[in-house]
Order: structure tokens, then C-alpha cells, then sequence
């Protein structure tokens, strides 16, 4: 595993390491989604090092988010409580004359008027430090793990760190055996993720839309320019999250209505791991602002 450590304005300015395995204290990195392009995917997890609570930063005082980027790249942003911002670009493709082998580039990444309003980030307290003496473009191999320090709390030395896995094909993510078979628990259906890579998006009966890339998550989304964005997932969320079982998914299929239109999202391998037509729960958005172009985006959590 690559280590990299980087620094957050507030915390602790950590100097650039790098390590080759995960250290005896790191938490397991908890793997939330991946991000899929023509040649190259991007799993992506975030965890703590030590292991253990952020008491320093309860979960209801930070947000953030992973959005899609065109050409094998994702904008990942966390927003604290006081209001900084950290964003950044995260890049990744395949290198031809080194087999299975990918070049990554990590940097500081100043958002759109549309892009800000839209991600509900303040413009005016995005930390455009961050990361400024991040390295140069680095190598790494397929499914090996990247792992990102993003903040510090400089009373306990606990460190928020994000994860990437870099792969051509659906990503192998390795752990400790022995420490997840501590944590393991019964499967259950809330664990199943929707999957949708190189997909067409049609309307109507014909093509609005194609990519080679994806995502897969508990929640999937895709925002279509001028409709809005629609959020689906397999399992009934909070009812606060104001979900519909509106929409149906059947093999690569994937069937919801939004005004007189039907929407076909198709994908040449199955969306759900089960053999049948199934109920899915859907969210629609309006748009905010001017969207200038398609994009998908996965998560473990339903949108606020």
C-alpha cells in the first residue's frame, strides 16, 4: 500500500512518506463505492489511523462527497463544521507500456459557481493550500492500495485518511483476515449495491446518452442535464430521505418515468446480483443551477 501524507489548514502539516504495507494500527478502510471509466476503475474508502471513534470530528458536524470527472477522475471534498472546505482531484490511467500499471495524479482543485452551488460548498472557504507540495504523478499497479491523510488532530495524533483502489477490472481489496473476521456479521439485503458500468442511458426509446465509465453502491446516481439528478437504491431508506419505489431493474435494466418521459438505464452487465424484476426505491432533484453535462456518482449513504 501507498501512503500519502498531506496537510489540512487547522490541524497538523504532515510530511510526504510512503509505506509499502498497512500499519499494525490502521482501521480497515471502510469501502463505500466504485467509480468506473473505459480502461481503468476507482474504489474508493475512507478510515482512521489509529483505529478507532473521530470523537475530534462527530459525523454530524462534517459532509462531504465523490463526483465523476470526465476522462478517469473524481472531485472528492470534505466540509468541516466550521465551514473549510478541502477538495481535491483524483486522476488515474492506465499506462500502455507497462502492463496492468496505472499513473495517478492527486491535487488541489478550485470549483465552478455551478459546481460550488451545486455540491453546496463555499466558494470563498475552499482550502486552496491544501496539498500544494503534493509529489509529482506516481505509478502504481493494479488493485494496489492508495491510501490519503487528509487531516490530523494534533491533541491525539489521529489522522482521517481516504483510500483508493486502482484497478482495470472490479477491484480485489485486500484486509487483515483475522481482524475482519472479529468485525464480520450476518449479510444482509441492505448490503446489496447496485452496479452500472459503460451504460446507455435512453429516453424514450433512443440513446441520450453514453459512457464507458460507472458506478457501483448502495446508492447510485445520475444526474441528467436540465431534468435533474435521480438517486436509487435497492433497499427502503429513512423516511426522510424521501424515497419512491418508483423505478424497476431487471438484469442490465434499469426502468424509471419522470414526467411523460421513461428513462432506460442499460448496462451490458447485470445491475443487481439477483435473477429477476425487482422494486427500486428512486429520488428525484431538480437541478440546481446550470448542469452542463451527464454525470454518475455511488455512496453508502442516501443524500442529505
Amino acid at each position: 500500500m501507498i501512503t500519502l501524507r498531506s496537510m489540512l489548514v487547522g490541524f497538523l502539516v504532515l510530511t510526504l512518506l510512503a509505506f509499502p504495507v498497512f500499519g499494525q494500527d490502521e482501521d480497515e478502510p471502510i469501502w463505500t463505492g466504485s467509480h468506473g471509466y473505459k480502461e481503468v476503475q476507482i474504489h474508493i474508502g475512507h478510515g482512521t489511523v489509529p483505529a478507532g471513534g473521530t470523537d475530534w470530528v462527530p459525523t454530524s458536524s462534517v459532509s462531504g462527497g465523490t463526483k465523476q470527472t470526465d476522462g478517469g477522475g473524481l472531485y472528492r471534498y470534505l466540509t468541516f463544521a466550521s465551514g473549510i472546505t478541502i477538495l481535491y482531484e483524483f486522476r488515474a490511467r492506465p499506462l500502455p507500456d507497462k502492463e496492468r500499471s496505472f499513473e495517478v495524479t492527486i491535487g488541489p482543485y478550485i470549483p465552478t459557481p455551478q459546481q460550488a452551488k451545486s455540491w453546496k460548498i463555499d466558494p470563498n472557504s475552499v482550502e486552496t493550500g491544501f496539498m500544494r507540495k503534493y509529489p509529482a504523478p506516481f505509478v502504481v499497479k493494479d488493485n494496489e492500495t492508495i491510501a490519503l491523510e487528509v487531516a490530523e488532530n494534533p491533541k491525539t495524533g489521529q489522522k482521517l485518511v481516504h483510500y483508493y483502489v486502482v484497478s482495470k477490472g472490479k477491484p480485489f481489496l485486500r484486509s487483515n483476515l483475522e481482524r475482519k473476521a472479529d468485525q464480520a456479521r450476518e449479510f444482509r439485503v441492505e448490503d446489496v449495491e447496485l452496479r452500472v458500468f459503460d451504460y446507455d442511458l435512453r429516453r424514450n426509446g433512443s440513446t441520450l446518452y453514453r459512457s464507458g465509465g460507472g458506478c457501483s453502491g448502495k446508492y447510485i446516481a445520475i444526474n441528467i442535464p436540465e431534468v435533474g439528478r435521480f438517486t436509487f437504491t435497492l433497499t427502503p431508506p429513512p423516511v426522510e430521505a424521501r424515497f419512491e419505489p418508483s423505478a424497476l431493474v431487471k438484469d442490465g435494466q434499469l426502468w424509471f418515468r419522470h414526467g411523460e418521459d421513461v428513462y432506460e438505464w442499460l448496462s451490458p452487465e447485470s445491475i443487481v446480483p439477483g435473477d429477476g424484476l425487482f422494486n427500486v426505491w428512486m429520488r428525484f432533484n431538480p437541478p440546481e443551477g446550470r448542469q452542463a453535462s451527464f454525470s454518475v456518482a455511488a455512496s453508502s449513504r442516501p443524500p442529505r
